[in-house]
């Protein structure tokens, strides 16, 4: 046992109590690295006998260490050194100028002069605008009416029927999933997602502390049969999954596995969060989970992997029983999504300025893909490729272990060409796309 924790607890003074003084020298231990992350911690009992303490005075302590982030304890396995940002990476993350680096760890979509247009365009147009109720509303929570019926008229054209009264504007999907957990999860709850799934989740499990299981899963996403079987062995509280364009695997899920995926739900009272923020990417639109089970479901979507990265905009739909509840978590969360955002993307919903940028969107897509397609092709025949808009993500189908590889070759092309040999492959790809040279997605029966 450590030196240290035996000095804490043997030198309290005044009023200071053991559990506080344990708590200090642990935490020192693992800011120090003393205890590294993932480190299993000794169980309560032998540091409460070691230190001639009470074992209620260690529990204490461990409470008190998860509650501040440091370890996460698991019934039945132990308590663990928690995972945490190191001051390398934090300042990697909020200090690195995006110019200075070419970042494959975030998923964005592609940027155009026509994006630039659009956005001094509407901004124009606002500033001439006398009634501007969006710069000076602090109601409703849930957003301004129009936003909401636009938001509904979006989600719509997602296949996915919302009705206004039941649907909140958020800042971007992240918000909107984290909205949509903290409204009905607590700690100790299992949730359910993806074996490869989006960091914001699992921050989100670290922030609100349930418990985060993954699921096995296929080039088509979850596989149903190890979803009922965790519903029938667990108590599960949700499930979190994005269907359509997992990030990281891009896997689509075909519509007979989302009807399975939402019976199993169903039977089991399971709630459903869907991530659907790649949803407007494939030309054919997919049916949302949350569509085929919507009292049992939340949905969120936003305008950033699609229309605009920099307009934060998110729509969540939740069941009516919930929707209290969840405008309470946006109220102390961030009061309400900022409205001034909310009406540029209002307007580009009505105009058709979103629908058209989804369409740019797609073509450059399918011309990049065109691309990585023609030079993978040489290095593994067999691999399937698709562009999203032919249905699907990057790398869609074949071996996994091939799409792993193809995945890190992906990072070499952009620099292999010169400029202007790149300008011309680009057309070129483009040109046979249009003649139709197409591949297609493996069956997911």
């Amino acid at each position: 046992m450590n030196e240290r924790w035996r000095d804490a607890v043997r030198t309290v003074h005044g009023v200071e109590s053991k559990y506080k003084r344990l708590v200090k020298a642990i935490a020192a231990d693992i800011e120090s690295s003393a205890l590294a992350s993932g480190a299993r911690l000794p169980p309560q009992r032998e540091v409460a006998t070691d230190l001639a303490i009470s074992v209620q005075t260690v529990t204490n302590a461990y409470k008190e260490l998860e509650r501040q982030g440091l370890i996460r304890c698991e019934v039945g396995r132990g308590s663990f050194v928690a995972a945490r940002v190191t001051e390398t990476m934090s300042k990697y993350m909020l200090d690195t100028a995006e110019r200075e680096v070419i970042d494959f760890s975030i998923a964005r979509i592609v940027h155009t002069p026509e994006h630039d247009a659009m956005w001094r365009k509407v901004c124009a147009t606002l500033a001439t605008i006398d009634d501007q109720p969006w710069i000076r509303a602090c109601r409703p929570i849930a957003g301004l009416e129009h936003h909401r019926q636009a938001g509904a008229a979006w989600l719509a054209s997602l296949n996915m029927p919302a009705n206004p009264e039941t649907l909140l504007i958020t800042n971007g999907a992240a918000h909107g999933i984290f909205l949509a957990l903290a409204s009905f999860v607590g700690p100790g709850d299992t949730v359910l997602c993806e074996s490869l799934t989006d960091h914001g989740v699992i921050g989100s499990a670290n922030v609100l502390g349930f418990t985060l299981k993954g699921l096995d899963i296929d080039e088509c996403g979850i596989r149903p049969e190890h979803f009922e079987e965790m519903c029938d062995s667990e108590r599960v509280s949700a499930l979190v999954c994005t269907p359509t364009l997992n990030n990281p695997t891009v896997a689509l899920m075909p519509d007979s596995r989302r009807r399975a995926i939402a019976r199993i739900a169903e039977r089991y009272g399971v709630y459903v969060i869907e991530d659907d923020v790649y949803g407007a990417l494939p030309a054919k639109t997919q049916t949302p989970i949350a569509s085929l089970i919507p009292e049992l479901s939340f949905y969120c979507t936003s305008m950033t992997k699609s229309v605009l990265t920099g307009l934060r905009i998110g729509y969540l739909t939740m069941p009516r029983r919930l929707a209290l509840r969840a405008e309470s978590v946006l109220r102390v969360s961030s009061w309400a999504a900022t409205s001034p955002m909310a009406e540029v993307a209002t307007r580009w919903i009505m105009d058709g300025t979103a629908q058209h940028l989804v369409a740019v969107q797609r073509e450059r897509l399918t011309t990049r893909q065109a691309m990585v397609r023609e030079v993978l092709s040489a290095r593994e025949p067999s691999a399937g490729l698709i562009g999203v808009a032919e249905g699907a993500g990057l790398l869609a189908s074949g071996p996994r272990d091939a799409r792993v590889a193809q995945a890190r070759n992906c990072r070499d092309i952009a620099g292999s060409l010169p400029r202007g040999r790149r300008r011309t492959a680009e057309r070129g790809a483009l040109m046979r796309c249009r003649r139709g040279q197409r591949s297609h997605l493996q069956s997911c029966a």
